[in-house]
C-alpha cells in the first residue's frame, strides 16, 4: 500500500516539475499533441541487486513518465525531449520524482537506444542508511536512464530499462540507487 506521505512527497515534486517545464518549453511546440510527445508506464526492479547487495525493500516501482516535443532551439544538442516522470516504490521505500532531457537514437530494424539525463527530488534518507533507504546525501540528485528498446508496433515500443540516482559526490553521503525494468510507450 502507497502511503500519504510518498504520494504527497512525489505529486508535489512531480507538478511543480511539470508546472516549471510547461512554462519553458511548450510555447515553442505548438505541433505536439496537448498530452506530449509520448507516454511511458513500466515496472522497475527497486534497489537491484545487479551492481550490488539490495538496502531498501524488494518491492516494484511503478514509473510513469511523459516526453515532449524537441522544442527547435535544442537542435544544436541532437534535438533531446523535454520529459518529466515518477518512479513510485510500492511498499513505502524511496520514490522520486524527475524532470530532465532525453535523446532517442534509431538504430535500424526497430530497435532505438534512448538515454536522458536531469535531476531527481526523491523521499528517501538523506543522512541515515535505514532498513527501508539508503543515505542520499541530498533531496535533489542528478538522475540518469539508459534503454534498448523495440517499435513492437507504429507507435508502440517496449524498453529494456537502466536507471539511476545520485547526487555525484556533491554531498557527504553518496549511496545512490539504481533500478531496472521494462517500459511501454506510446507516441502520440
Amino acid at each position: 500500500m502507497i502511503s500519504n506521505r510518498l504520494v504527497k512527497t512525489a505529486g508535489t515534486g512531480c507538478l511543480a516539475v511539470a508546472m516549471a517545464l510547461g512554462a519553458v518549453f511548450l510555447p515553442g511546440t505548438a505541433d505536439a499533441s496537448p498530452l506530449g510527445d509520448e507516454i511511458r508506464i513500466g515496472i522497475m526492479d527497486h534497489d537491484t541487486i545487479l551492481d550490488r547487495p539490495r538496502r531498501e525493500t524488494a518491492a516494484p516501482d511503478i514509473n510513469v513518465e511523459l516526453l515532449l516535443a524537441s522544442p527547435t532551439f535544442l537542435d544544436w544538442a541532437f534535438s533531446p525531449r523535454p520529459l518529466i516522470g515518477a518512479t513510485i516504490n510500492t511498499n513505502g521505500g524511496t520514490s522520486l520524482g524527475y524532470a530532465g532531457l532525453g535523446w532517442n537514437f534509431d538504430l535500424g530494424s526497430n530497435f532505438f537506444i534512448d538515454g536522458s539525463f536531469g535531476g531527481a527530488l526523491h523521499n528517501g534518507e538523506t543522512r541515515n542508511t535505514s532498513t527501508s533507504s539508503r543515505a542520499y546525501g541530498c533531496k535533489l540528485l542528478f538522475h540518469e536512464t539508459l534503454s534498448l528498446g523495440y517499435e513492437i508496433a507504429p507507435n508502440h515500443s517496449l524498453m529494456a530499462t537502466f536507471e539511476h540516482m545520485s547526487n555525484a559526490g556533491l554531498c557527504d553521503k553518496n549511496d545512490g540507487m539504481t533500478d531496472v525494468g521494462i517500459r511501454y510507450g506510446y507516441r502520440f
